[in-house]
This record gives structure tokens, C-alpha cells and sequence, in this order.
């Protein structure tokens, strides 16, 4: 059933399967938070036309998948200007960061978990655009082509492994906003200065300020 439906869009598009793979996987990170499963359909593809190459899938599978993951990093780009005010902090935190940003996009691009928790803060930080699509091409051309071969052997346990849903879609939502409100309440300028070690202690400083300042004020309301 899954392959008929996927030879039909192959015959929509002049019966090039390598189109429908890029086109499947620009669409399927498009959308920031609906997590679409684009790899079924590659794993279709994959399995149903043997005498296509799978680093040919691959390599075209992951630039489309790049180009389409990029608009969660364009998100997070533009929310930046929206938060203009909190731009020094930002710039520190990427600071403080530094390559452990790459290391975060590559692994998490290379694993089927939701990643728009991780690229749209990169596009906050306004971290390295070239940086996060080498990273982001990297990792999806390992996932494809680990994902692709094993179809070939067995697709047993694949589509569970894949598939996206709502709770999955809300929870990446809410974990974004969670990063993005700590990005602007922690000073990341002193924690800079200070070091990694007092990282730990900015964090929870900066969490539990307006706590604070919201009990002073009930306080002297009363």
C-alpha cells in the first residue's frame, strides 16, 4: 500500500524517484514543531527502487532535509530581533558555548529526535548559519543512510521509530520556549566572566529571580 501510494507520486513528478526523496524532505522539516515522518517515505523509496544507490538517497535526502530544517533556525533568527533587548546576552552565551553548539546540531540532527529544540536557539544566538547547515547536512546524511540500510534488511520496528505525534510536537514547542525564556533570564555576560563553574549558579539565580521579586512585592502590597 505504502509503495502505491509513493509510485503514484513518483509518476506525478516524471518518474523520478531521487525528486520525490528531495521533495518528501524539504517538506518534512519545513514545519517547526510537527514532526513529519519524510523517512517512510524514503525507506519506500529506498526499499521499492533496489537499483537506486544509498548514498545517492542519502546525500539527496539530507540536503533536502537541511534546506527545510533551516526555517526552524530562520525562527529562531527572527525571534532574536523580536528579543533585540537581550542581544548581549545572547551574543555571551554563544561565547560560552562555542564548538559545543556544532557538536549539539550534528547529534541531534543525526538521531529521530525532534530538533527544533536545538535549532531554534541556535537561530536565537544567531550562531554560525554555514556552521548549522554543515552540521545539519551532516547529521541527516548519517541518520538517512543508517535508517535506508537497515530498511533494506528489515523494516520491522522502523515506522514506531519514525513516527511523529501531537504530545511529541507540543513537548518540542514547550522546551523551546523554556530555553528561550532561560537564554534571556540568565545573565550570560557575568556567567562568561566567571567562568563554566559558575554556570550552575547564574543558572539558578536567574530562574528563581522574578520568584523573588514577585514575593517583595506581594509583601509590600500587603
Amino acid at each position: 500500500m505504502a509503495f502505491d501510494i509513493v509510485g503514484a507520486i513518483v509518476v506525478l513528478v516524471g518518474g523520478n524517484p531521487i525528486l520525490v526523496v528531495f521533495l518528501v524532505s524539504i517538506i518534512g522539516n519545513m514545519i517547526p514543531f510537527f514532526p513529519v515522518p519524510y523517512l517512510l517515505f524514503v525507506i519506500t523509496i529506498a526499499s521499492g527502487f533496489p537499483g537506486l544507490g544509498l548514498f545517492q538517497i542519502a546525500a539527496v535526502s539530507a540536503l533536502g532535509a537541511s534546506m527545510g530544517k533551516f526555517v526552524s533556525y530562520g525562527v529562531g533568527y527572527g525571534a532574536r530581533r523580536a528579543l533585540s533587548g537581550s542581544a548581549a546576552r545572547f551574543d555571551s552565551f554563544r561565547k560560552l558555548v562555542g564548538g559545543s553548539s556544532f557538536l549539539l546540531a550534528l547529534v541531534f540532527a543525526a538521531l529521530p529526535l525532534p530538533d527544533d529544540i536545538v535549532f531554534v536557539p541556535l537561530g536565537i544566538i544567531k550562531y554560525s548559519p554555514v556552521k548549522t547547515f554543515i552540521a545539519l547536512y551532516s547529521g541527516k546524511f548519517v541518520l538517512t543512510i543508517l535508517i535506508t540500510y537497515a530498511a533494506r534488511s528489515s523494516q520491522g520496528g522502523l515506522e514506531d521509530l519514525l513516527g511523529g505525534g501531537l504530545y511529541v510536537s507540543i513537548l518540542s514547542a514547550v522546551i523551546v520556549v523554556l530555553v528561550a525564556i532561560l537564554l534571556m533570564r540568565v545573565d550570560w555576560e557575568e556567567v562568561l566572566v566567571e567562568g563554566r563553574r559558575g554556570m550552575i549558579r547564574r543558572l539558578l539565580k536567574g530562574i528563581f529571580r522574578r520568584n523573588d521579586r514577585s514575593k517583595k512585592q506581594s509583601d509590600l502590597s500587603g
